[in-house]
């Protein structure tokens, strides 16, 4: 009798494909690297336009502003695209609007970075402000659709191929500098604007003509956002621990010094760190079910803040090593089950609202670290 086929990526993307719309998911995922992408770029030129055009004094405040547009700008946006679907209005209304304002206020950025236009000059910090909105109010509408791509028990999987993609760009993040470097800030945000627009088309036109009615399990969920905020706010903190300058990055400088001569090499660890991440999602998605992804993801969520605590006690260089890779595997864990569990905790009314509470309680740790520090 023969032996039954190894379960590669490839025999996992085969026996799920008659369920799942890769498509679809494939445009979300390239939605969500534009996403990304652009706020490494933001992140990178914001000091430097800011410092270009005598707004230097504005830095803490916008830095403020960040923080509330993070937290509270998708809940309300989630909240809008709920009750236009409920009106009988488009799943996309929002959606649109808010890929389509990002987009031109990336243009307009860049015409701004090339001082030819005063009057956009002046108008540099409220534009900055604009964007930080805008681009909060199309993600949790588009993600919120990610039950309707793909059913309830592959989830896990979906968001493996999503987080995968995310993880690297993040992972990658002082290679996509050096090239927004290179390319000058005109050349950035024109690009930002560009992948944008084509990224949001794709996904547009990819979910065009699919059907936006619900399973009978998703009609009979009922809401318990406490768990979706917990959820959020959890995640959040771990990934803030990983991510945020003043967290593990600060360690990480003296820890590792004795590898590299390197001045970044704290951030190349924090980049070693997302990059295992990214490639354990896959096989870790395939462990875990709806039956098991509470008990999964606490788990995981509770072992990367004792992880963070063992490498902020030990000194040893290669025990550190060691748990930094521990680190990215639990991370994984907790990148591929955090949403599907709180989608389970939405009701089909409130799916926006749900998805938009839960990455705006994810961003208040890193938003409350940015304003402190």
């Amino acid at each position: 009798m023969a032996a039954p086929p190894k379960p590669t990526i490839q025999n996992i993307m085969k026996t799920t494909t008659q369920t799942i719309n890769w498509s679809q998911i494939y445009a979300l995922a390239g939605l969500n690297a534009a996403v990304v992408i652009s706020w490494i770029a933001y992140h990178n030129y914001q000091p430097k336009v800011l410092e270009k055009f005598e707004f230097t004094e504005l830095a803490g405040f916008l830095t403020i502003a960040q923080a509330l547009v993070l937290v509270c700008i998708p809940p309300i946006a989630g909240y809008v695209g709920d009750l236009v679907i409920k009106r009988g209005g488009s799943h996309f209304l929002v959606f649109t609007i808010g890929a389509g304002v990002t987009a031109m206020t990336f243009m307009a950025v860049a015409f701004s970075a090339t001082g030819t236009l005063p009057a956009l000059r002046s108008a540099l910090p409220f534009m900055i402000v604009i964007w930080l909105i805008s681009m909060n109010i199309f993600h949790s509408p588009a993600n919120s659709l990610l039950e309707m791509f793909a059913p309830a028990r592959e989830l896990p999987l979906v968001m493996s191929v999503i987080a995968l993609i995310t993880e690297l760009l993040y992972g990658i993040e002082p290679i996509v500098v050096l090239i927004v470097d290179a390319i000058g800030a005109v050349l950035t945000f024109v690009t930002g604007g560009v992948l944008l627009i084509v990224s949001g088309y794709f996904f547009r036109k990819t979910t065009a003509n699919m059907s936006f009615e619900r399973s009978v399990e998703t009609q009979s969920r009922t809401d318990n956002f406490v768990l979706v905020i917990l959820a959020g706010l959890l995640f959040g903190l771990v990934d803030a621990l990983i991510t945020n300058d003043a967290t593990l990055s600060a360690w990480f400088g003296n820890r590792f010094a004795s590898l590299s001569a390197s001045e970044n090499m704290n951030s190349y660890v924090i980049c070693g760190i997302l990059i295992t991440a990214a490639f354990a999602t896959l096989p870790v998605s395939k462990i875990i079910n709806l039956d098991n992804i509470q008990k999964v993801l606490f788990g995981s969520l509770v072992a990367c803040v004792l992880v963070c605590g063992l490498l902020f006690a030990i000194q040893q260089v290669w025990i550190s090593l060691f748990l930094c890779a521990l680190l990215g595997v639990l991370f994984s864990i907790a990148a591929v089950t955090a949403f599907p569990y709180a989608i389970k905790h939405i009701s089909a009314t409130n799916i926006t609202l749900g998805t938009g509470l839960f990455f705006g309680s994810f961003k208040i740790v890193d938003s409350l670290l940015n304003v402190l520090w």
